[in-house]
């Protein structure tokens, strides 16, 4: 016999067992569970050092940069009580003052944000006091949005920057088929906005990038962000950030 053959019986007999054994099992059996993927989804955690909740998620920013965001929902919060919407400015007006967001504003003492002059806003919001008649609250709360923005000692092309970033975030997230699908994120978008054009307001030789964010801010009704059977859709907002964008990149 060659070795040619010999080396072909012991596969042949390999053969004959395998077809006496069971064939194996065709339906679908048990998965191996693969680890981390089959427990519940935590959405709403309690936020560590340096992080806050945006429409987009929370973020890990510094506190300069949390307080640019939460300032955002304080000026939406005031717009939408002069426009005689007292519930809709509550929550946001909240977001600066309420023990929830306590984590989201640590260090912001460092910049000598005052929050009393937004408490007595709230304050008058609570006791149904009309905004003509809390004008000079909202001022003087205005002017401690501002002046905590300034004491952060961010430059002011980059605030304006990162107020862009956010802004179109918020509306994005706030915003599908020109309607308004989450209310919060549009109103704050437009406190960005409005935020954004104070301080390019404050800039040298910055005309053409106050004249974008105005054109910015007039996307939303003239009274502010107060509910609309229409808005401008998302990718108009997004064109018009891109060239108040542009008109910042030459300053």
């Amino acid at each position: 016999m060659s070795y040619f053959r010999q080396a072909l019986i012991p596969v042949f007999l390999l053969g004959l067992a395998a077809c006496d054994q069971p064939a194996p099992a065709t339906g679908p059996g048990p998965q191996a569970a693969i680890p981390g993927t089959n427990g519940p989804v935590v959405t709403d955690r309690p936020l560590a050092r340096d992080e806050i909740r945006t429409s987009a998620g929370i973020r890990v920013l510094p506190a300069e940069k949390r307080l640019a965001v939460l300032a955002g929902s304080a000026s939406a919060g005031l717009a939408l009580y002069q426009a005689g919407e007292p519930d809709a400015a509550a929550p946001h007006l909240e977001r600066l003052l309420g023990p929830e967001t306590a984590t989201e504003r640590e260090g912001f003492d460092r910049f000598g944000f005052d929050p009393a002059p937004l408490d007595a806003v709230r304050q008058a919001v609570q006791g149904g006091v009309p905004p003509e008649d809390a004008m000079e609250a909202i001022d003087a709360a205005q002017a401690a949005i501002f002046s905590g923005l300034e004491g952060s000692g961010m430059d002011s092309l980059d605030l304006v920057l990162f107020l862009l970033e956010v802004c179109g975030e918020e509306y994005g997230a706030g915003v599908m088929d020109a309607a308004i699908q989450r209310p919060l994120a549009y109103q704050v978008a437009y406190g960005h906005a409005v935020n954004a054009r104070q301080v390019a307001r404050g800039m040298e030789d910055a005309g053409d990038l106050v004249l974008e964010l105005e054109i910015l801010v007039r996307m939303w009704p003239d009274n502010g962000p107060v509910t609309a059977d229409a808005v401008a859709p998302v990718a108009a907002m997004g064109t018009q950030i891109a060239r108040a964008r542009l008109a910042a990149s030459v300053l």
